[in-house]
């Protein structure tokens, strides 16, 4: 027979070995997602920060292909001339103003996968050309702000 300073000390033990037991097995709230980075680089014999905003875009002399249209599951275009072409490179951005995805793009006919032909090519760029996109988000949100 337990005596009468055993058992409460028994029963205390019991609830807490209980509330631990509880405790450990509530699972750990969802992580946040992961960030992909704070900048982003393209390196073509040399290393060059590619804007991540509109307003730093537009002040490194990136411009937008058609302005104020945002083209559905892909954003707003904005190229930079190298000379009398286009760079190859297109940043693509929502309508906040946010970097959500590079464009690789190629005028001469490219293997598929992974380039995309578009023989009408799309609004603002309406030339037959082939692309390669990188997401940064959802390109299905692209046009929400």
């Amino acid at each position: 027979m337990l005596n009468k300073t055993r058992f409460p000390l028994l029963l205390l033990a019991g609830v807490l070995l209980a509330l631990i037991l509880a405790a450990c097995s509530v699972p750990p709230p969802p992580a946040a997602p992961a960030a992909i980075g704070d900048r982003v680089v393209a390196t073509y014999g040399a290393f060059d920060n590619l804007p991540t905003g509109e307003s730093e875009a537009l002040a490194q002399g990136w411009i937008d292909v058609d302005p104020g249209q945002c083209v559905p599951q892909m954003g707003r275009h904005f190229i930079k001339m190298a000379g009398e072409q286009p760079s190859p490179l297109v940043l693509l951005f929502n309508p906040a103003g946010r970097l959500i995805g590079v464009e690789l793009e190629s005028l001469s006919e490219q293997p598929a996968p992974p380039w995309e032909h578009l023989e009408q090519g799309h609004p603002g760029m309406e030339f037959e050309h082939w692309t390669v996109h990188f997401w940064f988000s959802d390109p299905a949100a692209a046009c929400e702000a």
